[in-house]
């Protein structure tokens, strides 16, 4: 682990240009103001200068930055959280009160992703970093330290009960952490150092959390918000849901059918009505498990169908009361119930680790989900 603790030289360690324009054309961005800061300590890592990030290199869709392992990325928090941040962008411009996000000598993230996702989302171009010379590049130290840079607070948010037991359960399934009392603890209390910011009865729970999950022998789940979907959604598949081109729906094995019942009223029969048919549906999981993932997609699977089914049933109802036999009319135009449904559904988002190809940039078909 470093044991740098020595601030910054009043002459800051830079690499390129030092001074670049602020966010939202406010004032500029000056690496200097860093000088005197005292770099945060990361396992394996030494701090090594600052420069500026071309924000139009960064690949948002892989794993590493997709921070598996290390943030509950979901509804709540950490979805206000990037829309603070973008908020104090506009109208603040990028403070350099705080150390900037650190990114290690191979280019990859340690901490800052929040702050790099809401300057992507602003359409910034340059964004200060500090770099660190990183010696280990294993699961476990990336797991860690992105796991320990959460704890600290501001700018961030704290890492929560949730992050840190979907962490413990990533490294065990990565064969780089033992789901034993012992090692969990260790890890937990001593390389977490999770003493100074939990007490001890909440992280006896999160060690039995991490050893009682990571025996079910299941993969972890990448949740994120919903605007991050439809972001990736935009960015891989050319589709914008401001254009209706196509719904975005969660599959809750628990709440499948309020969410399919309003994806019928509100997206469905008034395309029917309109003309505007059929309606392109994609899928998401709010789910930890992939059991319980699949559930949640194939009750909401049904659950459509049977809605579908249901519509028609009341049609040929109101038809048949008027002498009109619907199935009778079908057959004589040479067609049938199930062949031109009012909906399509395209595919559900890359969520469960170790089956989805994330990078891919494509939706998994549901048959093979």
């Amino acid at each position: 682990m470093s044991t740098q603790l020595k601030a910054v030289p009043q002459q800051a360690y830079i690499v390129g240009t030092p001074i670049r324009p602020g966010f939202n054309g406010q004032g500029t961005i000056d690496l200097n103001d860093y000088a005197g800061m005292t770099p945060p300590t990361f396992e394996g890592c030494t701090f090594s200068h600052f420069t500026f990030l071309d924000l139009t290199t960064v690949n948002v869709d892989t794993e590493s930055f997709a921070n598996l392992g290390i943030r509950e990325d979901f509804e709540g928090d950490d979805g206000n959280r990037i829309d603070e941040l973008e908020v104090s962008f506009e109208n603040n411009g990028f403070e350099t009160v705080d150390w900037p996000p650190s990114m290690d000598n191979l280019g990859e993230f340690i901490d800052g992703r929040g702050r790099t996702t809401g300057a992507l989302n602003r359409n910034e171009r340059w964004m200060p970093v500090a770099i660190y010379d990183r010696d280990d590049v294993s699961v476990s130290n990336t797991v860690t330290n992105g796991l320990k840079a959460n704890l600290g607070g501001r700018p961030r948010r704290s890492a929560s009960f949730r992050d840190i037991v979907n962490g413990g359960v990533h490294l065990v399934n990565e064969g780089e952490l033992k789901p034993t009392v012992n090692d969990v603890n260790n890890w937990l209390k001593k390389r977490l150092e999770l003493w100074r910011f939990f007490k001890v009865e909440l992280i006896t729970k999160m060690q039995q959390a991490i050893v009682e999950e990571s025996t079910r022998d299941e993969s972890l789940i990448l949740r994120k918000k919903t605007n991050a979907w439809h972001a990736w959604i935009k960015r891989n598949l050319g589709l914008d849901k401001d254009a209706r081109d196509y719904v975005l729906v969660n599959a809750s094995s628990s709440s499948y059918q309020t969410y399919i019942q309003r994806l019928w009223c509100e997206s469905i029969l008034p395309a029917i009505i309109d003309g505007s048919d059929p309606v392109d549906v994609i899928f998401y999981t709010s789910h930890y498990r992939p059991s319980e993932a699949r559930d949640g997609l194939q009750k909401s699977i049904e659950k459509l169908d049977e809605l579908y089914d249901m519509s028609f049933s009341l049609v040929k109802s109101h038809l048949s009361n008027s002498g009109i036999d619907l199935d009778a009319l079908l057959s004589a135009m040479g067609t049938k119930l199930d062949s031109d449904k009012p909906f399509n559904i395209i595919g559900a988002c890359p969520q469960i680790v170790s089956d989805h190809d994330f990078e891919s940039g494509k939706l998994v078909d549901v048959d093979g989900y």
